[in-house]
């Protein structure tokens, strides 16, 4: 079942942070309860997530300790970095089967369009908050390696603008995570579909800076490839990434289902970790199951991110999530639509506001924040040369970091 909040405003989350105003999409996954020496093995596994982000291997078909054999990865590690750069509109490598498919005049009129997508993207958005984040958002992150983003959707793009310098992420929301088949066995006319739906998925995005709930039921809908695992891919090869491993599991039998990616960054070297979860973050969802809260305390300090999210931590039930981030953050970033000010006790934060602070859009004015108002107001911010959340305006657009004292 949907939460109170979810059925009171009519509208789905979707992407749990590209937040819209399309009609509700009952999407979520079916299980029962159990797993427990599953889950103690892989909390064991991730305990070593920060050692393993420094020592991949790129084996077919390596699989985690306690993920099921029958949970195998449909692409296989080596072809998924050649699957992500042929989805994102990028050139192959020359002996990949994949190669004879980027001649067809349909791929190609794909690529030119994601091209100049993303090109306009990172002029009007990425470059910027790759130099803001340089100067004011990196001393506050240094205690931490680890981004944790809840109602993330598949948006790994904007957590390695704001950071880079992590070596895991951990994405959590609600749509589903499903496998990816081997794209030369995807009938022509199917995987042409699934090109022209990506591109309209990503249209608000790359206008707005955030995801439409309509377009992503569009997508979801009628795509031959299903789930947000596409789009994670195309984040991937867009910002330089070669996937290394690519592991299907389940947090236990009926509980989360997640992705693992491990990828190299091509730019500096690194190797890195990437997890996304398929999980209710409502007070409801986590009284039914707590295993990703319970995965993510393994992570230790977190930097925590929010964007967009549909203002769900300002309301009562979804105060699980909020004291939870609230408890393992050492520190936050986010839009109005985040934390309210409120609940970061001064004793214990510093807060820092960044851009202007003009309300929330009419759908969500219930949750205008008048303390928020004159903190800007006493405070005369630095303004924002880039859009974010909801406000895709950079003079409307604000910022709010808070550090742990």
């Amino acid at each position: 079942m949907w939460s109170a909040s979810q059925r009171r405003f009519g509208w789905a989350p979707s992407f749990r942070g590209r937040g819209t105003m399309a009609p509700l999409l009952p999407r979520r996954s079916k299980g029962t309860r159990g797993g427990v020496g599953s889950l103690a093995l892989l909390m064991a596994w991730v305990a070593l997530a920060h050692l393993q982000a420094q020592d991949l291997t790129t084996q077919p078909n390596r699989l985690p300790p306690g993920v099921p054999p029958g949970q195998q990865q449909i692409v296989v590690p080596s072809n998924a970095t050649d699957a992500a750069r042929y989805l994102a509109g990028m050139p192959v490598s020359a002996e990949s089967p994949l190669t004879r498919l980027t001649s067809d005049p349909r791929w190609i009129a794909h690529s030119n369009e994601m091209n100049a997508a993303f090109a306009k993207l990172e002029q009007r958005q990425l470059n910027n908050i790759r130099s803001w984040r340089a100067e004011f958002l990196a001393p506050a992150t240094a205690f931490s390696r680890t981004c944790l983003y809840f109602f993330s959707g598949p948006d790994f793009l904007h957590a390695d603008a704001f950071y880079p310098d992590c070596s895991t992420y951990v994405l959590v929301s609600l749509e589903p995570i499903e496998s990816i088949p081997e794209l030369q066995s995807v009938p022509p006319v199917l995987l042409e579909n699934t090109l022209q739906t990506i591109e309209a998925s990503l249209n608000t995005l790359v206008n707005f800076g955030y995801f439409e709930t309509h377009e992503l039921h569009q997508y979801l809908e009628r795509s031959q490839l299903k789930g947000v695992l596409p789009i994670i891919f195309v984040f991937l090869a867009r910002s330089g990434k070669q996937i290394l491993n690519v592991d299907y599991t389940s947090l236990n039998r009926g509980g989360a289902r997640g992705v693992k990616v491990s990828f190299r960054d091509l730019a500096t070297g690194a190797q890195k970790v990437l997890y996304y979860f398929s999980a209710d973050l409502s007070d409801s969802g986590l009284k039914a199951n707590q295993t990703v809260l319970r995965f993510c305390n393994g992570l230790g300090l977190t930097n925590s991110f929010l964007k967009a999210d549909s203002y769900l931590l300002h309301q009562n039930d979804f105060s699980i999530a909020r004291n939870y981030l609230l408890r393992v953050s050492a520190s936050v970033l986010q839009d109005d639509s985040g934390i309210p000010l409120r609940y970061f006790a001064p004793e214990r934060w510093t807060m820092r506001f960044f851009g202007s602070y003009t309300g929330p859009l009419n759908l969500f004015k219930n949750f205008y924040q008048p303390d928020l108002a004159h903190y800007y107001a006493a405070s005369s911010p630095k303004p924002l040369t880039f859009g974010f959340g909801y406000q895709w305006n950079p003079h409307d657009a604000g910022l709010i970091i808070a550090a742990r004292k």
